[in-house]
């Protein structure tokens, strides 16, 4: 048996200096779930919590738990990086010593033909957010893309336990990508809970032919963040592997909810998103389902109905569609081809289109 040493996952881009513990978190047990690094097709970030501090070990292995990975000392927060993967490989893990044996799929290196689930917004029913997971349980999609506010209340460690027990049965075989909503402040809980790529605020990560770029509206949209999207996008337009680019953050720069349209985000970021041809912009923020049809090139989708309170909608010029509705985001990619459903939680479909490269 291999025994493999890593280390903690560290990097928060926030200059908040309190832990979980410091704040007086509670802490809390939950089962795994999944992240992905910023080599999927070889890696991946496998995360839980524990209630009285534990060691952080995982067993895995291709065909039997063969090999074991471990990081030294004791802790409450686990995050395992497992490296040396096989691309496009089912995987079995086991968290030591009580865990149940898990499966996941290593990322492709390439493929054109796949799926994913787009929802956001989770916070406050519990109930809707679980029928929608159930929902989403049946399409056994390899990863599902969050739009931000994942609980009401950052700093609640109560908010944070009904958030992975929800979505436990999900998270523990697909990975997770998300980005923060203005919900999930204070952020240092987001940052202890997800191991993330890159900055972990802003992060981009590739799956088949298409490239996902996350982004933070709740931190400073220039600087920093602005240069490194646009270094993003310049390499992402040199793979020529890349068919499709989406993009992946909270406040919304197209709306007809009751927040609107963020102007800081649409003043900041829109031009760029145009400049280097992204098809589709996902956001939350507005409890709403909303579809643009495209502004010079972009589709904008606000995509919030997740489980928080449903706000009012209205229509603009650029508006495909909207609805006040609980729901989430089918997409399939096949080839130069896009299609897209939009669903309630009981399956019933409220939008559907499709992109033609």
């Amino acid at each position: 048996m291999k025994i493999m040493s890593v280390f903690l996952i560290a990097g928060y881009l926030y200059a908040q200096k309190p832990t979980i513990l410091d704040a007086g978190f509670q802490p809390f047990d939950s089962n795994p779930y999944l992240t992905v690094t910023s080599s999927p097709t070889a890696s991946v970030n496998i995360n839980w919590n524990t209630l009285k501090p534990a060691e952080t070990i995982v067993a895995y292995g291709s065909s039997l738990l063969e090999d074991t990975a471990r990081i030294t000392g004791v802790r409450n927060y686990h995050h395992m990086r497992l490296s040396g993967l096989s691309p496009a490989t089912w995987y079995y893990y086991k968290v030591l010593p009580h865990g149940d044996i898990r499966t996941f799929k290593t990322f492709p290196l390439y493929a054109d033909s796949f799926d994913f689930i787009v929802f956001g917004d989770t916070r406050t029913d519990s109930a809707t957010h679980q029928s929608i997971i159930d929902k989403i349980l049946e399409y056994a999609p390899p990863l599902v893309i969050h739009t931000g506010d994942l609980v009401t209340s950052g700093g609640s460690g109560s908010d944070w336990r009904t958030f992975f027990n929800t979505e436990d049965a999900l998270l523990q075989g697909t990975y997770f990508i998300p980005v923060v909503g203005n919900h999930e402040k204070p952020y240092w809980p987001y940052d202890t809970f997800f191991a993330l790529p890159d900055a972990e605020y802003f992060y981009s990560v590739d799956y088949g032919s298409m490239h996902i770029i996350c982004l933070d509206t709740e931190m400073d949209l220039n600087g920093l963040q602005r240069d490194w999207l646009i270094n993003d996008l310049v390499s992402t337009k040199e793979d020529t592997s890349i068919k499709w680019i989406f993009v992946n953050s909270h406040r919304p720069p197209y709306s007809s909810g009751s927040h609107g349209s963020q102007m800081d985000v649409r003043n900041a970021w829109c031009k760029i998103f145009e400049d280097y041809r992204v098809d589709i912009v996902f956001n939350g923020h507005d409890h709403i389902y909303e579809r643009t049809y495209p502004i010079n090139g972009v589709v904008y989708m606000v995509i919030g109905g997740g489980g928080a309170p449903l706000y009012d909608v209205d229509k603009h010029d650029w508006t495909a569609y909207s609805e006040k509705v609980y729901h989430f985001c089918h997409i399939k990619i096949a080839g130069k081809r896009l299609s897209l459903k939009t669903m309630k939680p009981d399956g019933t479909v409220i939008d559907s289109s499709y992109i033609e490269k």
